[in-house]
């Protein structure tokens, strides 16, 4: 979510003649889009505050001492920076104790920051030309469907930063995802906290399955994926739909979080471990080409040895293709937030590091299977030399080749496989340059 927001918000930027470094200090304006799901999320947005702070004193005292500017933004009297996402949550308390950032502005709110910024510019006396975007155009691009989340998981800090849901109508979502496809785009994510309960807050009630007939039949869009589902929420229906739409990929993203069903319970998931399993059988059993990735969370308050064990034996049993494993820590104001965190880190990063090397193996063996085999790629780009692309199964494979296939299919034999990465080489096209 946090990566289509910036994408957007550089559209917005570069319409009014902004254009993107990648050096802060070249920069007129900053802005740090944030991220505080985890600690070590928020500890890396606590440094680079710090950075930027000695930044914007730098930018302060280069303008006292200038007299004469050759640059077009000689207007701006120091840079301009801004945080948005979910780190911003009490502005008021937050503009006292970083004095330095000009405007902070809630997750999402990308409107509200365009606005900001034609305030200052028309205090500075300067109308910036209008352009098109400069960004390349991304072979894979993103649309949000909804935004924050109705369900109130114990040790979530998302529903508390983004609110509740809020769903965006079809028709601005078919109209978004038309317009990305007109500038190149070949696959389509739809995204929200919650995708499987996209609609219901929503006057007609529509579906996700409703979005995903809707934008089936976009000329020159050739991918569709979604995330992230809710094992509580995903219906036979969704399931249906992904099966009888071609162009949906077989893969699907369901945090299942533990293993067990007490912690289950004490992280409000709202489903069972037998539930989830049988949530599973019923997506293998209708697509059985599916790939199945999770997230799983260790060490939460209270979880003993045993309940741990069950959560590896699910991982070993269900046999993901990905597993996103991260300790538990504590984010302020939720409910576990006044639990005791009794599992001493050092067993959180035993924990940690046993569902890693179990899933290691697994997704080694799994993609192991495909060596020899024929796969299609939807090539985004090169990366150290050799073109990369992801199969509908979104396995990332690299080839050589001197040919541009950037935004085109390819068919590749699989040559060699690990268990993040394979290598193939080239068979035919399946598909023009887009």
């Amino acid at each position: 979510m946090n990566r289509a927001d910036a994408y957007r918000l550089g559209e917005e930027l570069e319409k009014r003649g902004y254009a993107p470094t990648n050096q802060p200090e070249a920069a007129d304006l900053v802005v740090l889009n944030t991220c505080v799901v985890r600690q070590s999320a928020e500890d890396k947005v606590l440094g680079r505050l710090s950075s930027l702070s000695s930044l914007k004193r730098r930018a302060q005292r280069s303008a006292l001492l200038q007299t004469s500017f050759d640059s077009p933004y000689s207007y701006r009297e120091s840079k301009l920076v801004c945080v948005m996402g979910c780190f911003v949550d009490d502005i008021q308390a937050l503009e006292t104790r970083y004095p330095y950032v000009d405007a902070f502005f809630k997750p999402s709110d990308i409107a509200g920051l365009m606005h900001f910024v034609e305030g200052w510019e028309a205090e500075q006396g300067e109308c910036p030309s209008q352009r098109q975007p400069l960004t390349a155009p991304q072979v894979s691009d993103l649309v949000p469907i909804s935004y924050g989340c109705n369900h109130r998981c114990t040790y979530c800090i998302v529903t508390l930063r983004r609110g509740k849901q809020r769903s965006r109508p079809i028709a601005e979502i078919v109209a978004e995802a038309r317009r990305l496809v007109g500038r190149g785009a070949r696959e389509i994510t739809l995204l929200g906290q919650n995708v499987d309960a996209y609609g219901s807050d929503l006057p007609d009630h529509p579906t996700l399955a409703d979005i995903l007939r809707a934008i089936h039949d976009i000329e020159d869009l050739w991918r569709i994926r979604f995330l992230t589902s809710h094992p509580k929420d995903m219906t036979q229906e969704i399931i249906e739909a992904a099966a009888a739409l071609p162009k949906v990929c077989e893969c699907w993203e369901l945090p299942v979080q533990s293993g067990d069903d007490a912690i289950l319970r004490r992280m409000a998931r709202g489903y069972t471990v037998e539930h989830f399993r049988d949530l599973v059988h019923r997506i293998r059993e209708r697509i059985p080409r599916s790939a199945l990735n999770t997230d799983i969370i260790v060490g939460f308050p209270g979880e003993t040895k045993e309940q741990f064990e069950s959560t590896l034996r699910l991982v070993q049993e269900t046999r993901f293709d990905t597993v996103h494993v991260a300790a538990y820590s504590v984010r302020p104001g939720t409910a576990a937030s006044g639990w005791e965190d009794d599992v001493p880190p050092e067993e959180k990063e035993r924990r940690r590091a046993l569902i890693e090397d179990a899933q290691t193996q697994i997704a080694g063996e799994l993609n192991a299977a495909l060596l020899g085999q024929e796969v299609e790629l939807l090539v985004d780009g090169k990366q150290r030399g050799r073109w990369r692309g992801r199969t509908r199964t979104n396995k990332l494979v690299f080839f050589e080749s001197s040919d541009n296939w950037l935004g085109r299919l390819v068919r590749v034999r699989v040559t060699w496989t690990g268990p993040w990465s394979m290598r193939g080489a080239v068979l035919t096209p399946t598909g023009c340059q887009a």
